[in-house]
């Protein structure tokens, strides 16, 4: 796995623009649906206002993809996305390795089909006890989202006490449910200190 990543127009967005966002993917992107550990990470570097989000120059769109697919991908260079009418130019691409990290990795959405906090920490440990991996969990703030089957809910979610290889794995295979709206997808994150951003 690797990530692949676009550089955007400047831009404004809804607040809540991940199922959109997927569907505009995957008219470009049709094999998108044949991956089933794809995954597009949350739009990076937007500025929050009033109901809506700001795309800037460092703004970025990261697919985390198979290896074979990187090259495909890039028939997103160049294309005019539609998001709910509004429109997201992409721009080059550029592919980005997976870094194991020490020790500690996070997601900002993890959803496991509850929104009780007990249930999700006991659902995820369980998960995660599955693959042989028994990290500390701590949970951040609730999210929600909007998808076409109704609102997903769940977590921020920091894991801590794993080994580089077990990071490295936990990264490219995710945790959890909705990959393709930005869920479960862990990257590297520099201590325990601040898990709700």
């Amino acid at each position: 796995m690797v990530d692949v990543v676009f550089s955007l127009e400047e831009g404004t967005l809804g607040d809540d623009h991940a199922s959109a966002l997927f569907l505009a993917v995957r008219r470009v992107l049709p094999w998108f649906d044949d991956e089933p550990e794809a995954a597009i990470l949350p739009l990076s570097g937007l500025a929050r206002g009033d109901g809506v989000r700001f795309v800037g120059r460092r703004s970025r769109l990261v697919l985390r993809l198979p290896i074979h697919r990187s090259a495909s991908a890039d028939s997103l260079t160049g294309a005019r996305l539609d998001l709910d009418g509004t429109a997201l130019k992409v721009g080059a691409s550029s592919v980005r390795p997976l870094l194991p990290a020490r020790g500690v990795v996070y997601s900002h959405f993890v959803s496991v089909g509850t929104d009780d906090e007990i249930e999700f920490l006991e659902c995820c440990a369980s998960l995660l006890a599955a693959r042989g991996l028994k990290p500390q969990l701590i949970t951040g703030k609730a999210r929600e989202l909007r998808a076409v089957d109704g609102l997903v809910r769940g977590f921020s979610l920091m894991l801590h006490g794993l080994g580089a290889a077990e990071s490295l794995a936990l990264q490219e295979s995710g945790l959890g449910e909705h990959r393709a709206l930005g869920c479960g997808i862990f990257v590297p994150h520099k201590s325990v200190v601040a898990v709700g951003g």
